[in-house]
């Protein structure tokens, strides 16, 4: 390995060394899957949580606070309830510009889902296959066609930020990733590439590029590989960490 290389493996590993600790969870919407205990349940609470995740982080802790609330804290039982139309409560939330019936599209995606395969996972489970996660990412766009913003409307250039995010909390498993879907390696996934990531992948020169995409995405999962072959996506969480506690939870 090449001297700068090998210097920024040390530097990489002793980030995700220093931030792979659980107290540094209550910084980040994760927070919210680890206070369930169903995996059904979980799973729901993930993609919800994921599918805020936009904007300040305390912003996205005000809408799943408030999502929460109106659902008594009970999202899969909420869902499972779910009629043909949203009631008052889900229409009046809002999230930047995200609006309830967004969420309740979104909802009642989730619910099909559920009825159809048994849970979020097992949905995950039928439609993957080794070697090719990027057509369970696209399967996964496919089921929740028609929801506004808060899925991808396609794979085709989209970083997909928020949904590999739902990935990575899903199937890494360490102090951090919460490893419900253990029939996805690790190596699959790809990095959830927001505009800090992007950043400090272009300051790291871990692309080239100069927009954030799919293609973006790929690059930097692939020259991380070069830094943890198995596991490239272990170094998102530190990566982000410094930035997001600094410019959100500090005075």
């Amino acid at each position: 390995m090449p001297k700068y290389e090998k210097a920024l493996k040390e530097r990489l590993d002793a980030l995700y060394q220093e931030y792979n600790h659980k107290k540094f969870i209550k910084f980040d919407p994760i927070k919210y899957v680890y206070a369930f205990e169903d995996e059904t349940e979980r799973e729901l609470v993930g993609l919800i949580c994921s599918s805020f995740s936009f904007g300040r982080v305390k912003q996205i802790f005000k809408a799943v606070d408030r999502f929460l609330d109106m659902v008594n804290n009970q999202p899969l039982v909420y869902v499972s309830n779910l009629k043909g139309k949203p009631d008052e409560r889900l229409l009046s939330f809002k999230h930047r510009f995200v609006t309830g019936l967004d969420v309740f599209d979104l909802l009642l995606s989730a619910k099909k889902i559920i009825e159809g395969y048994g849970s979020i996972g097992k949905f995950a489970r039928k439609h993957y296959r080794r070697g090719n996660f990027l057509e369970l990412v696209n399967e996964t766009i496919k089921a929740f066609q028609g929801v506004n913003y808060l899925i991808p409307s396609t794979l085709r250039n989209s970083p997909c930020k928020r949904l590999f995010m739902f990935f990575r909390w899903m199937v890494r498993d360490d102090r951090i990733d919460l490893g419900l879907w253990k029939f996805i390696s690790p190596t699959e996934l790809v990095i959830p590439l927001d505009t800090h990531i992007f950043r400090v992948s272009k300051e790291l020169g871990l692309t080239s590029k100069r927009t954030a995409s799919l293609g973006t995405a790929l690059e930097i999962t692939e020259n991380l590989r070069r830094y943890s072959e198995n596991d490239p996506v272990k170094y998102d969480w530190a990566l982000s960490r410094a930035g997001i506690i600094r410019n959100n939870f500090m005075p």
